[in-house]
Order: C-alpha cells, then structure tokens, then sequence
C-alpha cells in the first residue's frame, strides 16, 4: 500500500512534537506500507529512513500577517502538489498541519482516501472566529489582527471545515482536542495520541537534581512563570531546555545563578536524567502534553496548569494547579509533589500513550479508509 504523506515541516529537524509524533507513529507501520512524502523545502532538514520518495514544494511566506499566509500558503501548495499527486495514485493520504485542507480537498478530487490529523484549534483561527456565529458577531469580538485580516480569517476557518467534514478519517491528539473540534465543528474524531516510544525516555532521574522545564519558546509556554519560581527558589537548581523566547527572558534566565540554560537537544534524555521534578506551566491550552508524558516514563514528578490536554495527561499521577499566574501555588504544587511518591502509577499511566498502542489505532485507521470504510467524518 503506498501512502501519501503531505505535511509542511516532515523534513525539518527543530520541528515540533507534532513532526516527532508523526514519524514515530509512520515509522512503527507495518513494512509493506510505503511512504510517499510531499513537503516543503527547509534549511535543518532531516528525512527518517522509512521514506521512499520525497517531493518538496518551495510556497512563499508573509508570516506578520497569520491568517492572510495560510491562505495563500495553501494556494501556493494546491498549484505546486496537485498535478504530481494525481499522477502518482496513492492508496491514501495522510496530512497535517497549516496545508492539510488544501491536502484534504485534493484528494477528495482524486477520490483518494484522506486522514486528517489535527492536533491544535490554534491554527484553524477559531479562537478568533466562532463557526457557530455570524461574520458580524465575529467582527465585533475578534482582535485587531482579526479585523485587519478578516476576510482571510473567515476563509481560513472555513477551509478547515470543510476539510473536516470531507476527510474520510478525522484524528486528534487527545479527548480534550477531540471535544473542541466537536464543538466548534460539529465534527466527531477518533483519538490517537502523541506516542511515546517508551524505551526513548526511560532514564534514572536525580532525587537531588534540578527542577526542568522543556520547551520554553513563548510567552504562552510560561517560561516567565517558571522564572519567577526560580526567583523565589534560590536553594534549587533550575533547567530551561530548548530556544528560550522572548529575548527579555532569556536575559532573565542568564543573570539568575540558580539556572541553567541547556539549549535545543535532539536527545532530551539527558535533561531528564538531571531532574527531580517537571513544571509545564502553560497559559496555552495545551492539546495534549507531550513533555508530561515522557517525564512519566521515568516517574519525574510533574506539576503541570490546568489548560487543555494537560491534566488528561498526568491524571492524579501529577499536581495540577488552577491558578496559573500564583506564584506560590506553584512552589505549593511543587512542594507536594516532591514530598509525594506517585512512582508507580505514573509509569502505569504513561503506558496508555505507548507507542505501539497508537500506531496499531493508525493501522486500523487506513485500513479501514482505504477499503472504504472511514468514520464518515
């Protein structure tokens, strides 16, 4: 069976956990299933050893103006893919990320069977446009980026519901995923999450280590509550793992002499080997929670906020605090967490995002989509 798979950022290396999900679970597919890449071309590029072909496309990019990009990104994508996609006749499609509808529609055109994977609300535009109102309440209740690129934004998440209710097969990352898409779009999904290859993480934590957090690159990752927490913590060792953003930050970091900063690592085993405990201290809505999980594998306590896909995660296994911008109900979560050994049922948790357990959903997925049984998404 030959698979189409059509996603942006397949071949670049600093990707995100979205790129590392997908490969692991292509990867874990059975051998007679061959892989037919369309992406994009990237500087730190990075192509796994199951691919057997590999076809890139080079769409430009207006990134100031989000929802404007997308739009043209797409059509950019459709002129440069669709006639090398008709004549290769895939068995089915896979696709994700910002050129997944324009993906969705070609092969609905080519009568090709297509998996959606959509792993964030946030690139559909619909924290900006409610589907479910009208474009004059929209208008009066979006930002001013919203309103100065409101008819690209309308567009945009009406291309997204489209591709939804014309993808055979619908995926998302986690129950929480899952329920929004089903509210915003009316549209149901099967879950498969963000799997974790067990044996890739599993390292003997420091009980005297540092307190870690992974992948500060954004104020909504929380990097300036996790700082702060530095702060008040002089006694304790902290390290930031990965691009630390904005830069303000990042000087706050460097002039604290109780953090260290690790840089961005392909192997983040070694930063967890150096931990006693985790802190995911997102304001974002995390769809899932991948650092979570892989810091279970190895029973790293975790204290994580309570946004998105987040407790789903870490289940009563971890602290989860309320009050994301309180400072001292995060050294109280912290404080429980390392005075409470959860060892066990962290590792027993963590085993429901297993790898093998997600790739076999996969199979099943397109087996049943390319002998025309979807879900009838």
């Amino acid at each position: 069976m030959d698979i189409a798979v059509a996603y942006d950022k397949f071949g670049k290396r600093s990707a995100s956990g979205a790129r590392v999900s997908l490969h692991t679970l292509l990867d874990g597919l059975p051998d007679a299933y061959s892989f037919s890449i369309y992406d994009t071309v990237h500087q730190d590029e990075a192509v796994p050893d199951f691919v057997d072909s590999r076809q890139t496309v080079s769409p430009r990019q207006i990134p100031t103006f989000v929802w404007t990009n997308q739009v043209l990104y797409r059509w950019q994508w459709r002129n440069g893919v669709r006639e090398r996609f008709e004549a290769n006749e895939h068995d089915v499609v896979i696709t994700q990320g910002e050129i997944a509808p324009a993906t969705v529609q070609i092969a609905a055109e080519t009568d090709t069977p297509s998996i959606f994977f959509l792993r964030s609300l946030q690139v559909t535009g619909t924290e900006k446009f409610d589907p479910r109102d009208d474009a004059v309440e929209n208008f009066a209740r979006t930002d001013l980026g919203g309103r100065v690129q409101f008819p690209f934004l309308a567009r945009n998440v009406r291309a997204y519901r489209r591709a939804l209710e014309t993808a055979d097969v619908v995926v998302t990352n986690s129950d929480f995923t899952a329920e929004r898409v089903r509210e915003r779009f009316g549209v149901d999904s099967t879950v498969i999450y963000p799997p974790i290859t067990l044996s890739d993480y599993r390292v003997t934590s420091d009980p005297d280590g540092k307190i870690t957090m992974v992948n500060p690159r954004s104020a909504d990752k929380g990097v300036d509550i996790f700082l702060d927490i530095a702060e008040r913590l002089p006694d304790e060792e902290f390290l930031l793992v990965g691009t630390v953003s904005p830069d303000a930050e990042k000087r706050r970091a460097q002039r604290l002499d109780n953090v260290t900063l690790h840089g961005w690592t392909d192997d983040v085993r070694e930063a967890y080997g150096q931990s006693k405990l985790v802190v995911v201290p997102s304001r974002y809505e995390e769809p899932f929670g991948r650092v979570a999980a892989e810091a279970m594998v190895s029973a790293i306590p975790c204290v994580v906020s309570n946004r998105g896909g987040l407790p789903e995660v870490v289940g009563e296994t971890g602290e989860i605090v309320d009050a994301v911008e309180s400072e001292r109900a995060w050294i109280n979560a912290i404080e429980r967490a390392l005075a409470t050994d959860r060892g066990a049922a962290q590792r027993e948790r963590v085993e429901r995002f297993a790898a093998d357990k997600q790739v076999e959903k996969l199979r099943k997925l397109v087996e049943r989509a390319q002998s025309g049984r979807g879900t009838g998404n």
